[in-house]
Formats: C-alpha cells, sequence, structure tokens
C-alpha cells in the first residue's frame, strides 16, 4: 500500500506547489504591463473602420476559462454566436480578444511557457488522457487571471489593460465613439467577471452605454457595477458555479444593502433569467445540442433563445 501511497503524495505536494506559484505570479504579466502602459514607440493606434449606420449593437463574446486564445474558442461556443447571429442581424459581433491576458496575448502566443501551453493544448485536442489531465493547468492558470480581475489592488489595472484591447477591437469594427450606440459584453464562466470588470473603462473611453451578457457567470462585486446598463445574467437550474461570487466577495452578500451589486439588483439593473436545468460545463450544459428540454428545444436553442430575447430589450 505505502508504494502506492508514496507517489501519490508527491504528485499531491507538487501540484500544491504548482499551484502555489501560479498564485504568486499570477499578477505579474498585469504589472509588467502596467509599466509600460502607454502607447510603445512606433505602436500605432487603432485603424477606425467606418461604421455601417445599419448596425444596432455591437457585442463582444468572452470566452470561458477553458480557452488558449481568441481564435480557438470551442464549435460549440460557435455555433452559439452564429444562432444568436441569425436572431439579431443587425449586430456586430467581436470575438476576437482573450480575455485572460492583459494585453491580448494568447497561451499558444509570443509568451515564455507558450511550447508548454502548446503541448497541453494539442494534447487536449487530441482527446488523449495525457491531455486531459494537464488541461487543468490551463483552468488554473485562467482561473487565477480570474480572480486577478476581481482583485480591488490589482483588478482595475488588468482590466484596463483588456478594455484597451476591446476598445481597439471595437474601434476596427467599426464602432463610432461619442455615438451612444449600445455595446454588450457577453462572458462565460469566468468570462462574466473580466466582462462586468472592463465596463467602466469601455463607458468612459467611448462615452457608451455598456450591458453584460452573463452566461454562468462568476462574478465579484467589482466597481464596475456602477457604470453598468443592465447585467443579464443567465443561471441554469443545476449550474452552481456562479454561486462562488455570493459567497467570496462581501459586496454581494444579500444582507449588504449599500453595496452596488445591491443597488443593481434594487433598481432593476440586474436582471436574472433561469433558462432550463442546464450544468455549468459539458454535457448538458448551455451550449449542448443534443440534450433536449420537453418542448422539444435543445440546451444550446434555448440558451440561443434566452440571450437574443433579452438583448432584444437593448435594441
Amino acid at each position: 500500500m505505502s508504494i502506492i501511497i508514496t507517489p501519490i503524495m508527491y504528485l499531491i505536494i507538487f501540484g500544491l506547489l504548482l499551484l502555489f506559484a501560479m498564485a504568486i505570479l499570477s499578477p505579474f504579466e498585469t504589472r509588467e504591463w502596467w509599466k509600460i502602459a502607454p502607447l510603445k514607440k512606433g505602436e500605432q493606434p487603432p485603424t477606425i473602420k467606418k461604421e455601417d449606420d445599419d448596425v444596432s449593437m455591437y457585442i463582444i463574446y468572452l470566452t470561458a476559462i477553458g480557452g488558449v486564445s481568441a481564435d480557438e474558442i470551442s464549435s460549440r461556443e460557435r455555433r452559439f454566436l452564429a444562432g444568436v447571429g441569425e436572431k439579431l442581424e443587425t449586430a456586430v459581433f467581436i470575438d476576437d480578444v482573450f480575455p485572460f491576458s492583459v494585453t491580448n496575448n494568447p497561451l499558444t502566443g509570443d509568451r515564455h511557457f507558450s511550447k508548454a501551453w502548446n503541448y497541453i493544448h494539442d494534447a487536449r485536442r487530441r482527446g488523449s488522457v495525457v491531455g486531459g489531465l494537464l488541461s487543468i493547468l490551463i483552468f488554473m492558470r485562467n482561473l487565477l487571471q480570474v480572480g486577478v480581475s476581481g482583485d480591488p489592488r490589482y483588478g482595475p489595472i488588468y482590466n484596463v489593460g483588456v478594455a484597451k484591447e476591446l476598445i481597439r477591437s471595437l474601434l476596427q469594427h467599426g464602432y463610432p465613439p461619442n455615438s451612444g450606440k449600445p455595446i454588450v459584453v457577453m462572458g462565460w464562466s469566468g468570462g462574466g467577471q473580466i466582462a462586468i470588470g472592463v465596463v467602466r473603462y469601455l463607458s468612459e473611453g467611448l462615452h457608451a452605454p455598456v450591458s453584460v451578457m452573463s452566461i454562468g457567470g462568476v462574478m465579484a462585486a467589482d466597481p464596475s457595477i456602477a457604470y453598468v446598463d443592465k447585467l443579464y445574467h443567465l443561471q441554469g437550474e443545476r449550474d452552481h458555479f456562479p454561486k462562488l461570487g455570493e459567497i467570496l466577495y462581501p459586496g454581494r452578500w444579500a444582507f449588504l444593502k449599500n453595496t452596488e451589486w445591491s443597488k443593481a439588483k434594487k433598481n432593476g439593473r440586474y436582471i436574472t433569467v433561469v433558462p432550463g436545468p442546464m450544468r455549468h460545463t459539458g454535457k448538458e450544459d448551455y451550449f449542448d445540442r443534443h440534450t433536449v428540454l420537453p418542448n422539444g428545444q435543445t440546451y444550446l436553442e434555448r440558451t440561443v433563445e434566452a440571450v437574443a430575447d433579452l438583448l432584444k430589450m437593448d435594441d
């Protein structure tokens, strides 16, 4: 028995040490970016594309903590976005910003451990057991960045950086500053927290009304909630992960009545919808196109319908 237990103990200890090291290093990219936050020498401002007058709103999609880059979001998410796009034909969809990097640098991009992230991502795509186990490192690394976004010390810096990349992308997609054209930041899981975190800087930078569309979002009591035009939150009956935000962040505790979160709920800016018996991720989650509800809709179709109906309220 000890022959088995000893390697397991070593693995547990190694895992805890690795997690500790990742936690210590998680704000590092944010601190380094802040040192050189102004435009670098020779860096050009974003090209502003002429806006299409028929555009009703701009929707930015932020992926969940399993992502490695904005270019490689899952086919399930692509189907979801395509479905919402069919129902909101006059909206512009933007999905080219990786929310777990303050500089929009993918894990597989130009960074110190890119070879390791590429190896894990490739193994995961092949469906190997090793890839499945090692992909936990991707989840943990990105989850820690969500924690940085919600941290009162580093969060404002992190969220400014992501907002800068989002503004760059919005301008490239034709968003007209100072026009008052609605912007919606849509985030799944940990992307929901970052969606809230950037609202203040998008709103002030572009002088625009900014709403958040959370899909199972795990969200902190971020100060940016004061700048949210509307916060729509989808939470499946069997999705318990969003409750972590309610427990971990005092600003979300129900008995505290004077927080920005409580004010948003009181004045109707926070709207919760239960679309069905969805789980947080995996089989029977929001993007499941095989499991069917009693009315004949798949879980994916129901999520698309719920999101589109809510955003039409802002249209």
